[in-house]
């Protein structure tokens, strides 16, 4: 059983989310930006998911539509959850050490 976590106030960075449209390329598939690359919100609630409630900014994955579909379970292959956790998590890195090189973090 996973732990409860008190309700807080999910952190938003709008700057951080438009930086999506400047990544070279998806963080999960590597097809390259055309413009249609965007922040991908983790689908945990360990994150602030909830019912019509997207997840904190943080964790963020820069994901094309198809890789975003994908993690949200809109497309198949029919992946587990914790298969589609997995990509997102990768993604996610790939997105932070991204965001670090590129000094978006301040």
């Amino acid at each position: 059983m996973m732990p409860s976590f008190p309700k807080e106030k999910n952190y938003r960075n709008p700057r951080l989310l438009e930086r999506a449209k400047d990544a070279p390329y998806c963080m999960y598939c590597r097809e390259s930006n055309r413009g249609q690359i965007v922040a991908c919100h983790s689908n945990s609630q360990k994150f602030g998911k909830g019912m019509g409630q997207k997840a904190s900014d943080v964790p963020i994955a820069f994901l094309c539509g198809h890789c975003h579909s994908l993690v949200d379970g809109r497309i198949g292959p029919h992946l587990t959850q914790q298969e589609r956790d997995l990509i997102f998590y990768e993604a996610a890195c790939q997105t932070w050490l991204l965001c670090m090189r590129e000094g978006w973090l301040k």
